[in-house]
């Protein structure tokens, strides 16, 4: 079962995917709150470099980021939206 931890360092930090029972892998992803609509901005790794930096989730890019993003919107800003970029994601108020 995967679950995220979220490492806030004033305006910043990680937020951390986390699997597996015996041997835990994780990714983690550098974040910042954002200012005006935006919640936070989450960075990314684009599309070519997910293999190379996470071998163990190779293939799986769409299905982590995608309970990431919907992880964070539930938990940490239900009323927002999240909106896709390259090598990123935002948490925007509707």
């Amino acid at each position: 079962m995967a679950k995220i931890n979220i490492v806030q360092k004033g305006p910043s930090g990680t937020v951390q995917y986390i699997e597996g029972w015996l041997k835990k892998n994780t990714c983690e992803f550098y974040f910042e709150f954002g200012g005006g609509d935006t919640v936070a901005i989450i960075t990314i790794p684009t599309e070519n470099t997910w293999d190379v930096k996470y071998p163990w989730a190779s293939g799986r890019r769409k299905e982590i980021l995608t309970f990431v993003a919907e992880e964070l919107r539930q938990t940490q800003a239900p009323s927002s939206t999240i909106v896709w970029g390259d090598g990123y994601f935002s948490l925007m108020q509707k």
